[in-house]
């Protein structure tokens, strides 16, 4: 391939990426999207990845003392806010393991409000790995969010030493307009 032709194939290539993550950036599905997808129950599978880092206490509303606030990049785009409700142990067989459960409030780039609940469990022990995995069942949402139903499955690493966390999601969106 000659050097002009290779300089047009990148700068083809990167203009391509940057529309794509314009249209990412602003795009929130809906059951259209969700026909398109082919499926013709108005459901959307989502996934992507997340990153948080623990929220400080003296801001934190957590009556465990437990909150996060993080990223959403994906299909799935936008912020999110935890606060932990409740956390016991998993099991006494495994110490360290505990079972948690929290809100969670997840603001999309476009501008929407989805409410949800958090349940999981994770590996606090320091001599272990961190590991949690955690279900975010949707309650709620606002704008083109407003009744969606369904669930994110998490799975993820934090850093006992910082509080952050990251790993990734999927989930089914079902819309209900």
């Amino acid at each position: 391939m000659s050097v002009g032709r290779k300089n047009w194939v990148r700068h083809g290539a990167v203009a391509l990426a940057a529309v794509c993550a314009a249209l990412a950036a602003y795009w929130v599905p809906g059951a259209s999207e969700a026909k398109a997808w082919g499926r013709h129950d108005g459901c959307l599978p989502v996934f992507g990845t997340f990153d948080s880092e623990q929220v400080p206490p003296d801001q934190c509303a957590s009556p465990v003392g437990f909150c996060t606030t993080g990223s959403l990049t994906g299909l799935l785009s936008g912020t999110y806010d935890f606060t932990m409700t409740q956390a016991t142990p998993a099991d006494a067989s495994v110490p360290g393991i505990m079972a948690y459960s929290g809100t969670s409030l997840i603001h999309t780039r476009g501008g929407q409000l989805i409410t949800a609940t958090d349940t999981g469990t994770i590996d606090l022990a320091p001599d272990r790995w961190g590991n949690f995995v955690s279900l975010i069942t949707i309650l709620d949402g606002t704008g083109l969010f407003e009744g969606v139903r369904g669930q994110l499955a998490l799975r993820g690493k934090v850093d006992l030493a910082t509080g952050g966390a990251s790993g990734n999601f999927k989930a089914t969106l079902c819309f209900q307009h």
